[in-house]
C-alpha cells in the first residue's frame, strides 16, 4: 500500500472523526486516559512504597553504608581513629556514630522504656535530615547536656487517654517539661525536652535522641566506641565503591551497603512488590485490550453501512482497514496525552499529601521510563484493539454491509 494510499486513509480518519459523534470520541478518548492511569497508578504506588522505605531507612537508621562492630565483639572500637580514617576516604561525605542505651522513662504518671541514642549533633545533620524534621522546639546542640529531643509517638497527645492510644507514650509532653531518665546501670537523671520530631518513620520515631557528651555522663567515662557508624556517600558515588574502599583500607568490623541490609531485611517485601507491579501490569494490558476492542468493534459495526457506502465508490478495502485503524490511534494518542497529564497531577498531589501510616510514608514513584513503557503498552494494545475489528468489517460484501 502506497503513501498515496495511507494519506487518504488518514484524511478520512480526521473527517470521520471531526463529523462523527464528538461525545462518542470523547468517551473513548476518556477511557483510554483511565485505562493509562488505572495501568501506571497502582505500580507507581507501590514503587512509591518501596523508595519512600529505602530511603527512610538511609536517612534515618543506617546512611549509605553501615560500618558495624567485628565478629564477637560488641562495639566499633578506636572511635575516633576510625572516623578519621573513614571521613579521609574518597566518595565519603561524612560518617558518624550511633550510641543507644535503654532506659525508662518518667513523666508525671506516665513509665515508659525507650530507646535512648547518643549522637554527635554537627556530624548527623550531614548524615541525617532529622534536623529539619522538628515539629516543636529545636535541635540538639553539639555538647547539650540535660536535653533531649524525643520522638512525636513518645511525646503523645494529653488528648488521649492512655487506654485509648495506639501505642504507649508519655500522655502529651511539651517542649520545656522535664522527664527523669533512669538507665539500668543506676544512673538517673531529669532531662529538659528541647524539641520534638516527626519523621513518619516508626523506627526513629520511637526514639530519644541525647548529645554524645551527655551519653559520656551517662557512661562515667569518655565514649571511644559506638554501637555502630553510618556513611553518607557524596552525590555521584556507588555505595558499592565506598563499601570496596573501606574494606580495601582495612576499616575494622563489618562493612554493609544500605542495599546489603535491605536484601536480608526486606528483600521479600520488595520482591512481593515488584510481584504485584507485574501482576497489576498484565491484568491492566488485558482489560484495557478487552474494553478498547469492545468499543472499537461496536463503533466500528455500527459504521458498516457508511463502508458498504465506501466499496460502493470504489475505496480498495485497505484504505477503509487504515481509515478506522487511524481514527483509534488519534484516540489512543490523546487519551495516552491526558492520561499522562492526569497522572502527573496525581504525582504532584500526593507529594504534597504523601500517603502516611505508622510505618511509612509514599507517593507517586514514576520515571520517565515507567511513562514511555506504558505508553507504548497502551498505543500497541489500541492499535490491535483498532485493526482486528477493522479488518474483519474492511472484508465483508457491499451488500452485507449494506443491509446492516
Amino acid at each position: 500500500m502506497g503513501k498515496k494510499e495511507l494519506k487518504v486513509a488518514f484524511l478520512l480518519a480526521l473527517r470521520s472523526l471531526q463529523r462523527g459523534s464528538r461525545s462518542s470520541v470523547v468517551l473513548t478518548v476518556l477511557i483510554i486516559a483511565m485505562c493509562f492511569t488505572n495501568m501506571i497508578f497502582l505500580p507507581g504506588l507501590f514503587n512509591g512504597i518501596g523508595q519512600g522505605i529505602i530511603t527512610q531507612v538511609v536517612d534515618y537508621e543506617v546512611g549509605n553504608v553501615l560500618v558495624g562492630s567485628k565478629t564477637g565483639e560488641q562495639y566499633v572500637t578506636d572511635l575516633d581513629a576510625t572516623l578519621d580514617l573513614i571521613n579521609g576516604m574518597p566518595g565519603v561525605d561524612r560518617a558518624t556514630p550511633h550510641f543507644s542505651k535503654g532506659a525508662t522513662l518518667k513523666y508525671r504518671q506516665r513509665v515508659l522504656g525507650v530507646s535512648v541514642k547518643a549522637i554527635k549533633p554537627g556530624d548527623e545533620k550531614f548524615v541525617s535530615p532529622l534536623y529539619t524534621k522538628m515539629v516543636a522546639g529545636s535541635y540538639l546542640g553539639e555538647d547539650d547536656t540535660g536535653e533531649v529531643i524525643i520522638g512525636q509517638p513518645v511525646a503523645g497527645d494529653a488528648t488521649i487517654k492512655a487506654e485509648d492510644e495506639f501505642q504507649a507514650s508519655l500522655g502529651g509532653v511539651r517542649v520545656g517539661d522535664s522527664i527523669t531518665f533512669e538507665y539500668p546501670n543506676g544512673y538517673t537523671k531529669d532531662y529538659r525536652v528541647k524539641g520534638i520530631y516527626f519523621t513518619g518513620w516508626s523506627s526513629a520515631d520511637n526514639n530519644v535522641f541525647v548529645s554524645w557528651s551527655d551519653m559520656e555522663q551517662v557512661e562515667g567515662k569518655p565514649l571511644d566506641y559506638a554501637d555502630y557508624i553510618t556513611v553518607k556517600a557524596k552525590p555521584g558515588y556507588d555505595e558499592k565503591f565506598i563499601k570496596d574502599e573501606l574494606l580495601q583500607y582495612g576499616v575494622p568490623g563489618y562493612v554493609q551497603t544500605t542495599g546489603d541490609l535491605l536484601e536480608k531485611s526486606m528483600g521479600k517485601v520488595l520482591q512481593s512488590f515488584a510481584i504485584i507491579n507485574m501482576v497489576s501490569l498484565i491484568v491492566g494490558v488485558i482489560i484495557t485490550t478487552v474494553v478498547l476492542f469492545i468499543v472499537i468493534t461496536i463503533k466500528t459495526i455500527n459504521s458498516r453501512r457508511q463502508i458498504g457506502i465506501l466499496k460502493a465508490i470504489g475505496v480498495d478495502k485497505e484504505v477503509i482497514m487504515h481509515n478506522y485503524g487511524f481514527q483509534v490511534i488519534i484516540m489512543a494518542l490523546l487519551g495516552i496525552f491526558f492520561g499522562v497529564i492526569l497522572t502527573a497531577l496525581m504525582g504532584v498531589y500526593l507529594a504534597a499529601n504523601p500517603i502516611v501510616t505508622p510505618e511509612w510514608s509514599a507517593t507517586l514513584y514514576l520515571t520517565p521510563m515507567d511513562y514511555i513503557t506504558n505508553a507504548l503498552i497502551l498505543f500497541f494494545a489500541a492499535v490491535v484493539a483498532g485493526y482486528v475489528p477493522a479488518y474483519q468489517v474492511s472484508r465483508e460484501d457491499i451488500q452485507t454491509a449494506m443491509r446492516a
